[in-house]
């Protein structure tokens, strides 16, 4: 059904996806009338919004890409050549991009930033002559130490110091125990940074980091917790008792190897010392008493 009012979005996807081309002035003057004064008035500015996009692919594709109102921000080398469009990327790494343990990935990442022609955020012009420089000393006085724990938070922290009024976060999630442990707590507080200075910052369902970390001490008594708790008690139980089953099978399996080793042994060594029959028996004792008798002839 055909909206009253089409969006931008709608617009675009009835258009393939592409921008719908801009008329030229003149199809909206005529050519009698003299020309058109300024207005008296200037056309308010645009709000600045921001989606900021990382690389979870169960949001990642969700940004809105045909949406020219939207300002897009991209980091990572797992979004090289995915985005559909790029407004401005974030590497802070720095020089740790050339370090050994990252020459699986590192130079190639450099060569690909330096042919962009979108601007590009970095420590400093080391690596990318043609990249900005990060504001890092306006950001630590104006947010403080103790935030910057992601690439994520140093695009947030720029998009509320340049006035934006909407940040999004797509691709973003911070789920992974092991990587992002260290990390969520600092974009998540940029969330909270964003709010106090009146820029609304948000993320589709289908992330993670939205959700807030459990309130220590109250969580673990409540329903939910306790479920958990008790769930987690219950396969540590299990786990231990499947662990001495496996200890006491490790050390069957060892006695039987060991076992089946010495059979090897009897079979291929002593396997000839069977009682064939009595002539088998005194084979070798013939030879040698023929071989005695033969040489008492020779003497």
């Amino acid at each position: 059904m055909t909206k009253l009012t089409e969006t931008t979005n709608d617009k675009l996807r009835g258009n393939g996806g592409e921008v719908p081309p801009i008329p030229e002035l003149g199809t909206f003057i005529r050519a009698d009338l003299p020309d058109p004064q300024p207005p008296m008035i200037a056309k308010a500015e645009q709000p600045l919004k921001i989606a900021c996009v990382g690389t979870a692919p169960s949001s990642r594709m969700l940004a809105p890409y045909n949406d020219p109102t939207w300002t897009i921000w991209g980091c990572s080398p797992g979004n090289i050549n995915l985005l559909p469009r790029v407004d401005a990327w974030f590497e802070i790494h720095g020089t740790a991009l050339t370090w050994e343990k990252n020459k699986s990935y590192g130079p190639g990442y450099i060569e690909w930033l330096k042919a962009q022609k979108f601007p590009i955020y970095m420590q400093d012009q080391s690596l990318v002559p043609r990249a900005t420089p990060y504001p890092i000393h306006d950001m630590l006085r104006e947010f403080g130490p103790y935030n910057f724990t992601s690439s994520f938070a140093y695009m947030m922290a720029l998009g509320i110091y340049k006035g934006a009024k909407e940040i999004a976060l797509y691709g973003i999630d911070m789920a992974s125990k092991n990587e992002y442990i260290l990390q969520r707590p600092g974009g998540q507080n940029m969330i909270v940074e964003g709010a106090r200075r009146g820029c609304k910052v948000w993320a589709p369902y289908e992330s993670d980091i939205m959700m807030p970390p459990p309130l220590y001490g109250y969580s673990d008594t409540g329903p939910f917790g306790r479920k958990m708790n008790a769930r987690i008690d219950e396969i540590e139980a299990r786990l231990a008792d499947m662990r001495n089953q496996k200890a006491r099978l490790d050390h069957d399996v060892t006695y039987l190897e060991g076992a089946r080793e010495d059979m090897d042994y009897l079979q291929s060594i002593w396997g000839g010392a069977q009682e064939v029959s009595v002539e088998g028996q005194n084979y070798l004792e013939r030879l040698l008493q023929k071989a005695n008798g033969n040489g008492q002839d020779r003497s």
